[in-house]
């Protein structure tokens, strides 16, 4: 009778780790769908900020601060193929490396470079300041020197 008893536990136990073991993983969520709106992020280890607004249609605008001093604003456009995000400046030079994305929810996500670099930077889902806009320094050139001063550029 105990050894009949123990059999119908472990038979159960069973049971119930394969029908948990047998859930359908998660649905990506989807980089098209999820991307367009307004992010913010402070990346790990520098002195500097930045919101991305990407728009439906594919176009983006990007504003980044490195360090004092003002945000500069840089425009593209940007496409989504499966989870990899790529874009092109507004002068027609592309984005210094394509990007995996990861959404968390559809408010956080993380975009990890494919150059090689192996950068990383979370973002978080958040309206770009107006002030932020009003003050910006229009970007006509999204080259990475400006006045013999490196520009660095997250995206």
């Amino acid at each position: 009778m105990v050894l009949m008893k123990r059999l119908l536990f472990i038979l159960a136990t069973l049971m119930v780790i394969t029908a948990t073991g047998c859930k359908k993983d998660a649905k990506p969520i989807d980089c098209k769908a999820t991307l367009p709106g307004e992010w913010h992020c402070l990346p790990e280890g520098i002195d500097a900020e930045v919101y991305a607004a990407f728009e439906e249609s594919g176009s983006f605008d990007l504003y980044q601060k490195v360090g004092e001093g003002r945000y500069r604003h840089y425009t593209g456009t940007w496409t989504c193929e499966g989870n990899t995000l790529s874009g092109i400046y507004s002068d027609g030079i592309a984005w210094g490396s394509s990007y995996t994305v990861n959404f968390t929810d559809k408010d956080k996500m993380t975009l990890t470079a494919l150059n090689g670099s192996d950068e990383v930077m979370s973002y978080t889902r958040e309206s770009v300041p107006s002030e932020v806009k009003e003050d910006c320094i229009e970007v006509k050139s999204s080259l990475r020197m400006l006045n013999s001063q490196p520009q660095y550029r997250w995206l």
